[in-house]
């Protein structure tokens, strides 16, 4: 007998559209990357993705997360015999020059590329500074995954040759905390690295994200032949260990924030559904798919282009990689453009 029982409580997920994972189509003989995939929305990607027949690359700094993360999801794909796989890579997303020696091995190392999804990322943590001199949420969320994504460009063009039409996709886990985002206009290094409360630091690199994925079509995706798609989304108010970052900025108040979103909040593997809607949904296709391109969404099957202004800027879309560009050749030796 069918339930008409929700089949959740969170408040987030019962107020969302839904992307369930029995939605997600067989994806035999595809290969798919998650950045900071031991963890949180990450892991139940990498999952979700495995469990429909994906070889899966995932990567994080945490050697005891990422080990626990592989051998654990390739227990159950085992157990449910699926054909999909996971494998862990270590990589410390504040080091760049780390992150750029593993993105050309990897691109050496695999033969196609039809997902990459772009999740790793520090939250509303307080103002630090990495090694290489950079405020680290913009370093981490932003930076590396601008190195990654450009190193991986051309393995990602040469799957699109061949891969069936609009399946070639880049996901960005962008947040509608990028409304919280400073007008920056991503003009230099000194304003990046302007001291500033983990929520504009996060919100920023939010924002971020969902400007260069816009500029990465404009710059390096015109091609209508063999598409690949770069989608931007919000996954949810979501419980994860990423929320202990309110109480790391924001002392007992952020300790109450995040003790209340955590109860209302879906579920990690609820806040993966946005991603996994992006990069596997047979609604985007040959047909449509330019009606997805560049897109920033909320929710699966929402609306687009509700980002802020700021968010929409061409501009400062353009700053930002520039300022991206010249920061891999100052930090690599090597503009990445």
């Amino acid at each position: 007998m069918t339930s008409f029982l929700p089949d959740t409580t969170n408040l987030s997920t019962l107020l969302s559209k839904r992307y369930r994972p029995d939605q997600i189509p067989d994806l035999t003989g595809r290969t798919a990357l998650v950045t900071g995939g031991s963890a949180g929305i990450g892991y139940w990607d990498a999952a979700a993705l495995a469990q429909h027949n994906a070889v899966v690359h995932i990567v994080s700094a945490n050697p005891e997360h990422g080990k626990e993360a592989e051998a654990s999801i390739n227990k159950l794909l085992e157990q449910s015999g699926s054909k999909g796989s996971i494998k862990w890579h270590q990589l410390d997303l504040m080091h760049l020059k780390n992150v750029d020696k593993w993105a050309k091995s990897f691109a050496q190392e695999v033969d196609r590329l039809d997902i990459l999804i772009a999740n790793a990322g520090i939250g509303q943590a307080p103002f630090g500074m990495t090694d290489d001199g950079l405020e680290r949420h913009f370093e981490v969320n932003n930076l590396s995954h601008y190195v990654i994504v450009l190193r991986l460009l051309d393995v990602l063009k040469k799957t699109a040759q061949s891969a069936p039409p609009a399946t070639v996709r880049i996901v960005m886990q962008s947040s509608e905390m990028h409304r919280f985002s400073p007008i920056d206009r991503f003009t230099s290094k000194e304003e990046i690295n302007q001291e500033a409360d983990g929520v504009r630091l996060y919100g920023r690199t939010k924002a971020a994200m969902i400007l260069f994925a816009a500029e990465l079509v404009r710059r390096k995706l015109a091609d209508a032949s063999k598409p690949i798609l770069a989608i931007s989304v919000h996954p949810g108010m979501v419980d994860t260990e990423v929320q202990k970052a309110w109480g790391q900025s924001y002392g007992i108040v952020g300790d109450v924030i995040d003790t209340l979103s955590r109860a209302a909040g879906k579920s990690a593997e609820e806040g993966a559904e946005a991603s996994l809607w992006a990069a596997t949904s047979t609604d985007i296709n040959e047909g449509n798919w330019k009606d997805y391109q560049a897109m920033y969404y909320t929710e699966p099957y929402g609306k687009p282009g509700t980002e802020t202004d700021h968010a929409k800027d061409e501009v400062v879309a353009k700053n930002l990689w520039n300022l991206c560009a010249g920061l891999t050749e100052e930090l690599l030796g090597e503009r990445l453009d």
